[in-house]
């Protein structure tokens, strides 16, 4: 599963196996609430198994983590 991460440092691609959004939302919640917004991508990867895929913006994400409105959504093109 490809999720992108939009932030004001830029957007990110990762890539790793969640079961539903709600599941991702609560992931999301938990790294936001340990370690805050700076380095977010790092500590999500490291702590749930994710990888750092190289951002192509031809690529449609799966999901979308917004870390400027904490939210967490399904992307419409």
């Amino acid at each position: 599963m490809i999720i992108e991460i939009e932030s004001y440092y830029g957007n990110t691609l990762i890539s790793g196996k969640v079961r539903n959004i709600g599941q991702l939302k609560n992931r999301m919640m938990k790294i936001i609430k340990e370690f805050g917004t700076d380095n977010f991508v790092d500590f999500f990867c490291v702590q749930f198994g994710f990888n750092v895929y190289p951002y192509d913006e031809y690529i449609i994400a799966d999901y979308v983590i917004d870390l400027d409105t904490y939210q967490v959504y399904k992307p419409t093109y």
